[in-house]
């Protein structure tokens, strides 16, 4: 841990969901969706690199967030539809918790 509060929020959105993200990453290239694993594969790199409050709610609004109604577009299976929602559903818990406090937690 850090004395950083930033920097300890932002590890701990990490380490909510980096697994999810990979989770579903590996799903999608278990089924052969390779453009769909690429665009987390995506989010996952941004998500790692993120410095900011800021940066994450631009992942949340702007690669997350138009991600379910494309999901059904792309015909994701049941088990893949299930760990998207199981990331979106994490992510914007933790949107939630910025926006209540300024804190991760």
């Amino acid at each position: 841990m850090t004395d950083n509060p930033l920097a300890a929020a932002l590890e701990s959105v990490r380490s909510q969901l980096i697994p999810l993200t990979d989770a579903l990453i590996a799903q999608l290239e278990a089924e052969a969706d390779p453009q769909s694993a690429e665009w987390f594969v995506h989010v996952r790199y941004n998500l790692e690199r993120a410095q900011s409050e800021e940066d994450l709610i631009m992942i949340f609004i702007e690669q997350l967030g138009p991600t379910a109604p494309l999901a059904n577009l792309a015909g994701f299976t049941p088990i893949a539809r299930l760990r998207l929602d199981q990331l979106l559903a994490k992510a914007q818990e933790v949107a939630f918790a910025f926006s209540a406090d300024g804190d991760a937690h």
